[in-house]
């Protein structure tokens, strides 16, 4: 109950929030008939507030995105499609999207939480480094702070390199980032493991599907140890 109601007190905070220039918020697009009670579009999906791992995208997309999907993750799209099998692989099942908010098993979120204008969807759209700095201080350590997931696992460089500057960690070239053995200690109790996007551009051109199945599975020792912090301490 106390988890929740901060939660709830962090989505007020981001509903009001207009501090990034050239983005807007959901709160506001059609007088925010498609926002809903969680922090971004993605957690609507996934918004497991006791999940073990949490998922942090770039962004969601772009207001006419939003707006066409009536606020809610399309179903089939590639990129989930691709995103519930790598999830699966490590033991963690979670549904397609279904037309409706789901608490599912995992907690899915975004490193820019509002919308871009523009035509572009998502991973493709132009991003400005200071939504990241912004939006991170804001809501997204505030958030991982009270979710305290056991496992973060961030999709694409640019979510990797967010991360690492909200708790000043030292930043890796992003594919050695990716194919360390281990993940990287945050302070607190959360390891979080950098990797590539899974939409079809990056498969294509940077990370393949298979290789990217191999990088997840040094995810799944992280999930399935005891609960004793210090057996999981040992495992980084």
């Amino acid at each position: 109950m106390r988890k929740k109601i901060a939660y709830d007190a962090l989505v007020a905070q981001r509903k009001k929030c207009s501090k990034c220039v050239d983005l807007k918020n959901p709160s506001i697009v059609l007088n925010g008939i498609y926002d809903s009670g969680h922090i971004g579009p993605w957690s609507r999906w996934q918004g497991n507030l006791s999940s073990k791992i949490m998922i942090i995208g770039q962004d969601w997309g772009t207001i006419q995105f939003f707006i066409e999907n009536k606020g809610l993750e399309p179903t089939h799209n590639p990129t989930n499609d691709a995103l519930v099998k790598l999830l699966a692989s490590i033991g963690v099942p979670i549904d397609q999207p279904c037309g409706k908010d789901t608490e599912g098993n995992v907690f899915l979120t975004n490193a820019i939480l509002c919308l871009k204008d523009g035509e572009d969807g998502g991973l493709q759209g132009t991003v400005q480094d200071q939504w990241f700095s912004d939006c991170g201080k804001l809501f997204l350590k505030p958030l991982i702070d009270l979710l305290e997931p056991k496992v973060i696992v961030t999709l694409g460089e640019k979510a990797y390199v967010a991360v690492t500057r909200l708790y000043g960690q030292e930043r890796l070239r992003f594919r050695t980032a990716v194919e360390a053995v281990k993940g990287f200690q945050l302070k607190g109790k959360s390891v979080y493991f950098p990797r590539y996007h899974c939409g079809k551009r990056i498969q294509n051109t940077h990370r393949p599907l298979p290789m990217q199945f191999e990088d997840w599975s040094r995810i799944k020792p992280f999930l399935n140890i005891a609960s004793s912090q210090a057996n999981f301490l040992r495992l980084l």
